[in-house]
């Protein structure tokens, strides 16, 4: 798989937010894909995907640090309530709200982010 990476504004290269969330659906247990703004990422953006198990979301977290960022590099894994979520620093060009499969109380709760759901 061949990863289209352009450079954020401190010039690193970070995958499309898109990339990040075909890589984690490739995972089980995948829920909901978030874009969101992030003072602490390099590119400004996260992607958060959420898991429902431990074993999937550190796997991923791995995965995605190794395939996008190298060797050496890590993706923050954190559990928060029922769900195990990874960070992904990613660029998002253009924030639009997206809900998929009928869920729009997703728009309201995450107003202005890009929301993807399986």
């Amino acid at each position: 798989m061949s990863v289209i990476a352009r450079r954020s504004f401190v010039g690193c290269p970070a995958p499309l937010a898109v990339e990040v969330v075909e890589l984690a659906r490739s995972f089980p247990g995948l829920g909901l894909a978030v874009v969101r703004p992030s003072s602490r990422a390099f590119s400004s953006w996260v992607c958060v995907c959420s898991f429902a198990f431990e074993l999937a979301a550190v796997r991923f977290a791995a995965a995605a640090a190794g395939q996008f960022f190298g060797p050496g590099s890590f993706c923050v894994v954190r559990f928060t309530g029922r769900r195990w979520r990874v960070s992904v620093p990613c660029l998002s060009p253009a924030v639009v709200v997206r809900v998929c499969l009928g869920r729009p109380r997703l728009a309201r709760r995450f107003g202005g982010r890009l929301v993807l759901a399986r």
